[in-house]
């Protein structure tokens, strides 16, 4: 067993994942480990490590936060001199949000210990998105099929802290022995909201600015979250890529009705070009709703809509009054 490792990634939740479960895995692979967690805030001396229990028992610490440590701490120094070399006895679990800060530690852990990578799926790659619900599902011991992942990713859209909570929700309220259904998550999750989001993303894909504005607006009164708003609008036009690049039903995420129903829409309310036009825009809208704009979520998401509702040629200048 390495006696250092290193999980590093770009979002909270999955490192968090990433780190519970590797501490099961270690703890599992060795019952005479255990391990305490701190992080780097609450911390001024690297926890010792090489100090024998008088129970027998391994040393493992998990020290979270890395990121957070300067340039001239003391703690980055006595986490670099350790990592240079480690007690074999003992078993130490580095978390960063980013290495950029931590490349010294990173270059001597990748000498003596091992460094897991757990980066947040690309928002264009739906199979891992997929994958990533149904491992959450797993978590509670519940089998998800396609139909349920699609449903449930409507709503969570690609927020981890979305779908963890609603597969929290929906397993909650889930009778034993009962098999998940789509249905069921639309019922847990959506309620009248959903009907009012699909009712959004129709207007859109149907490219009726007045209708898609007028039911933007209506989520909005109602207090729905704008990342959840953009979630449901990027998954529709995942679908839309999809069908245009020949995909069927179940490579769509839908059902052979509701695929009938879309299909059409594809090829005859977007012009060559436009669907990866929209896709560009939808990721610009998913940085700008994350504090990459200096405008309010609601406004942001209004000129989003705006702009993915009006039909244009693409690489033409926007003219809304056109």
């Amino acid at each position: 067993m390495p006696p250092v490792h290193l999980v590093h990634g770009d979002d909270d939740l999955l490192l968090h994942r990433a780190t519970t479960d590797l501490v099961d895995r270690l703890t599992t692979e060795d019952p005479e480990l255990s391990f305490d967690v701190h992080d780097v805030a609450d911390l001024e001396h690297l926890p010792s490590l090489r100090t024998t229990s008088l129970f027998g028992d391994r040393t493992g610490i998990v020290v979270r936060g890395l990121e957070g440590l300067k340039a001239d701490d003391e703690l980055k120094d006595e986490i670099t001199e350790y990592v240079e070399a480690p007690d074999p006895d003992a078993v130490l679990v580095l978390v960063a949000r980013g290495t950029n800060k931590i490349r010294a530690i990173v270059n001597r852990v990748k000498k003596v210990g091992e460094i897991h990578e757990h980066k947040r799926p690309a928002d264009w790659k739906g199979d891992a998105w997929d994958a990533l619900v149904r491992d959450e599902f797993a978590r509670r011991d519940v089998r998800a099929d396609r139909t349920v992942v699609a449903a449930l990713r409507r709503h969570a859209g690609t927020d981890t802290s979305a779908i963890a909570s609603q597969v929290a929700q929906v397993v909650a309220t889930l009778e034993p022995d009962a098999t998940l259904t789509a249905e069921h998550v639309d019922d847990v999750i959506g309620g009248h909201a959903t009907e009012s989001t699909f009712t959004l993303v129709d207007a859109v894909v149907d490219r009726d600015v007045v209708a898609s504005l007028v039911a933007l607006r209506g989520l909005l009164e109602a207090d729905d979250e704008p990342v959840m708003i953009a979630g449901a609008l990027v998954w529709r036009f995942r679908q839309l890529l999809t069908i245009r690049a020949g995909g069927d039903h179940r490579a769509a995420g839908m059902s052979p009705g509701q695929f009938r129903r879309v299909q059409p829409l594809a090829n005859r309310n977007f012009s060559p070009g436009e669907l990866a036009w929209c896709q560009d825009r939808l990721a610009r809208l998913d940085v700008d709703l994350k504090g990459g704009s200096a405008l309010d979520a609601p406004l942001v998401l209004e000129l989003a809509v705006l702009d993915l509702a009006t039909p244009r040629d693409v690489g033409a200048p926007f003219n809304p009054t056109a």
